[in-house]
């Protein structure tokens, strides 16, 4: 009887413990249950009274920010430029064949650095074909675990074209070059930048520029395709008419060098830069990127949490880095809110939360409020899923992209004792909309 009884033990355990390793993928409740239309939650009452803002100010800054490459030096801390060689070195993680890296693959990127020599170049350059920084001069990817997608470690922006830049340093091929940015640095295809004089810097800082309001709206040069123009960039204008705007798009000539060439955008999907802050206009946007899908470190020209928010908020001439930490803590302004208990917490964001003019941090993730409704918190986010558990099971709620939920996005799979939901893992609130009031 006992060894029966220890054999219906052991068969109990193993359930147990095959069932606490089991995850579930499953879709979120939040994208059913609340309307995916930011304007819905617009509340006239909301709005703040009076704003004012100092659009030559917030231009100024923004633009000194970004133009910024064209006055620096190579960054001298070559452990901070390439803090990627202790991985590369020991933490050779998960290629996407989902097999572990080898030590010769990853030591052969290494080497192709060529860090001995750097800083090996001090060039003005622009970006004239939108593409991706990466962490390693090299496309191929590498994930913390096999199953870890879409997050490749080596992934670390998109950038867009008309991005003045400083190129630092050339890999052994020539065919990467290292490059810093008013916001992010890292390796990108040479054939993606293009040199610069002085002549077209001194027109390119003289200019007045414009917004596209909308993703994904063709330019062309006589009929050859040069770009797609999105929400968060900016185009030096040439010329305004009534149905259209002439802009300048740079290109890379067969000498490697940019010229500065003509294109024209309809007069409807643009706004001059920066616009005047406000909760519809911030609405408007987002509606145009929502259903957009996820996109880690801007993968395959998608956005992730932070450039989102970068996107957004360019609008309004607010210059913002490119993580969503150093977001959050832009002039030290965030406050601590991970003190607070579940229910204070949201009372604290609905109470002094600026809606569409306040952002919510937690580690790794950053969202935008945008108001309450039903008496939630809601937010507007791009976010590829969020992961609870119960007693026996772990389940990742997917998002997949740009969308509307509440803090509780996931709580029908979330134990009454798991502390994983959104609103249990933030950690501070920053009002965006003060730094534009208050642009010095």
């Amino acid at each position: 009887m006992a060894r029966i009884h220890f054999l219906i033990f052991c068969l109990l355990a193993s359930l147990l413990v095959g069932c606490a390793k089991k995850q579930v993928t499953t879709i979120a409740k939040d994208l059913s249950k609340y309307p995916q239309d930011a304007r819905f939650y617009l509340v006239p009452k909301d709005e703040p009274a009076g704003s004012s803002f100092d659009t030559r100010l917030l231009k100024e800054a923004y633009l000194k920010a970004h133009f910024s490459p064209w006055s620096a030096k190579p960054n001298p801390n070559v452990k901070s430029v390439f803090w990627v060689q202790g991985s590369l070195r020991s933490k050779l993680g998960f290629g996407e064949n989902r097999l572990p890296n080898s030590k010769e693959f990853t030591q052969g990127i290494l080497d192709s650095m060529d860090i001995a020599r750097y800083p090996s170049a001090a060039q003005k350059a622009i970006i004239t074909q939108s593409t991706n920084v990466r962490v390693v001069p090299s496309e191929k990817m590498r994930f913390d675990t096999e199953d870890d997608f879409p997050f490749d470690q080596w992934q670390n922006s998109w950038i867009f074209a008309g991005t003045p830049v400083l190129i630092t340093h050339y890999d052994k091929t020539k065919r990467w070059a290292h490059i810093q940015s008013g916001f992010v640095s890292g390796w990108i295809l040479v054939s993606s930048v293009a040199l610069v004089d002085a002549q077209q810097i001194a027109r390119l800082q003289k200019a007045s520029y414009i917004l596209p309001m909308r993703d994904n709206i063709p330019l062309y040069y006589k009929g050859k395709f040069l770009t797609n123009a999105r929400v968060g960039q900016i185009f030096p204008v040439v010329k305004s008419l009534k149905e259209r705007d002439i802009v300048l798009v740079p290109m890379r000539d067969m000498q490697g060098r940019a010229q500065l060439v003509e294109s024209t955008i309809a007069a409807q999907d643009i706004a001059s830069f920066p616009r005047g802050f406000s909760q519809g206009r911030s609405a408007d946007l987002i509606n145009t990127m929502l259903g957009d899908k996820y996109g880690w470190g801007g993968y395959l020209a998608s956005r992730d949490c932070s450039a989102f928010i970068r996107d957004i908020f360019a609008n309004y001439g607010l210059y913002l880095p490119r993580n969503s930490r150093a977001q959050a803590q832009v002039k030290k302004s965030m406050q601590d809110l991970s003190h607070l208990s579940r229910k204070q917490k949201e009372r604290y964001i609905i109470e002094h939360g600026i809606p569409f003019g306040s952002v919510l941090y937690l580690k790794g993730h950053i969202m935008l409020y945008i108001g309450e409704y039903q008496g939630r918190a809601m937010v507007a986010h791009s976010a590829w899923s969020v992961k609870t558990s119960t007693l026996f099971r772990r389940y990742k709620n997917m998002l997949g992209g740009v969308v509307v939920t509440s803090l509780y996005a996931g709580k029908e799979h979330n134990g009454i004792f798991s502390k994983k939901l959104l609103l249990d893992r933030i950690t501070g609130i920053t009002n965006f909309y003060d730094l534009l009031e208050n642009p010095q």
